[in-house]
């Protein structure tokens, strides 16, 4: 018997560990999320290929631009002062449809260490950014993007 209540129990703290320790699986639109915080956080570090690898090969910019033609853009942007870059995402609207998806949102870069990114001038540019996704292989690719500041 005592057995038994052992195994029971082993088995129910099996069960719980699974549940509780078990890979969380990412809605799209979470994974989107992810990906665009992944790429604010490398222009902070100036890791242009962490950027590069989230577009797909056939993305497009501003006036039809080429995927090396943005990269071009964002490291004139990530590199003009060497004091660094902080990004902020004040709003982020995200939407899913299938394997495609957009979103929109407001990105602030700002280019000295004491700025007050509310204020305009003083280092601050705002961009709002509108663009695709495409969910590839499993992974999700921005294949356009346009902005205004």
């Amino acid at each position: 018997m005592n057995r038994l209540v052992i195994a029971g129990a082993v088995l129910v703290l099996a069960i719980v560990a699974f549940l509780v320790l078990r890979p969380k699986t990412l809605t799209d639109e979470e994974q989107i999320r992810a990906l665009v915080a992944e790429c604010v956080t490398a222009a902070e570090k100036h890791d242009l290929a962490t950027i590069s690898d989230a577009m797909a090969d056939d993305f497009h910019g501003p006036s039809s631009a080429s995927k090396q033609e943005v990269r071009q853009i964002l490291l004139g942007q990530l590199f003009r002062n060497q004091n660094g870059v902080a990004v902020f995402n004040p709003s982020l609207d995200v939407r899913v449809l299938g394997d495609n998806a957009s979103f929109s949102g407001v990105f602030v870069f700002a280019r000295a260490k004491d700025v007050n990114w509310q204020e305009p001038g003083d280092g601050v540019t705002r961009y709002d950014i509108e663009g695709t996704l495409e969910k590839r292989s499993g992974e999700w690719l921005f294949t356009t993007a346009e902005w205004k500041h």
